[in-house]
């Protein structure tokens, strides 16, 4: 069987993913709206359960295929398309928290929540305020600091952000929404605004940022390795006069 990816890159891609939102919905439409408020994630875009979408990919991608990719058309390929979507589908539902809108009204009215929150309420560490699920760099902290001192958190992300809301008491405190902004084993705790000029700020320093690395690629050019056998040499001699001076103040 043909790679699914080769022949939907580019324009092509685009044409097939959009038309397939749009068959999707109105397939899924046409099913009684089931399980939405279950455990069971909702499509991203489409405000459908994850099983409704994959349900209604087969027919969605057939009639996408046919309409934007008519020369290339094949039932085989717009069934591969449909199943690789469909694995995709479940890898990155498995992955995300569920939100409050996906775990009901009777969940949202119990612990005051917005419909974003994902936080676990009633277990044990469980936060006691609000929050997103956090966006995270890959990069782990650890793996750009070498102070050391990130070891204290090794598997923390290098950057973390999220939303929280404080609406505990309400009427007599008030509802804050503040941004946590995590590097490594530092929190910052910000109002939107000052967030906004992070952002800025962060946006700013990456081009500064690329060209720093862009030059140190240029000057790396010339870099080389030493010869292990001097590198012994130097490290003995260094030895000897280190103990030396030990012996000479003793």
């Amino acid at each position: 069987m043909s790679d699914i990816r080769q022949p939907l890159y580019g324009e092509a891609a685009v044409q097939v993913r959009d038309q397939l939102a749009e068959d999707t919905r109105q397939h899924a439409d046409q099913a009684p709206a089931t399980g939405r408020e279950h455990t069971e994630h909702q499509g991203d875009d489409l405000g459908l359960s994850l099983t409704e979408v994959i349900a209604a990919l087969p027919a969605a991608a057939d009639r996408a295929m046919k309409k934007a990719l008519p020369e290339r058309y094949t039932p085989g390929l717009a069934a591969q398309f449909a199943q690789t979507m469909a694995g995709i589908l479940r890898e990155q539902q498995q992955e995300r928290p569920l939100t409050a809108a996906q775990r009901g009204t009777a969940w949202m009215a119990k612990w005051g929540c917005p419909s974003f929150c994902t936080v676990e309420h009633g277990t044990p560490g469980a936060l006691e305020c609000h929050s997103t699920a956090p966006v995270e760099t890959t990069l782990k902290a650890s793996e750009v600091d070498c102070s050391g001192y990130s070891a204290n958190g090794e598997s923390l992300p290098w950057m973390t952000a999220q939303v929280i809301v404080n609406n505990d008491k309400a009427q007599a405190y008030g509802r804050q929404t503040k941004v946590w902004l995590g590097y490594g084993v530092h929190l910052a705790d910000l109002p939107p605004a000052e967030a906004r000029r992070a952002l800025d700020a962060l946006r700013a320093f990456t081009v500064r940022l690329a060209a720093v690395v862009d030059l140190a690629d240029q000057v790396a050019a010339e870099d080389f390795a030493g010869d292990p056998e001097i590198a012994r040499l130097d490290t003995e001699a260094t030895d000897r006069r280190i103990t030396r001076n030990i012996e000479g103040h003793a």
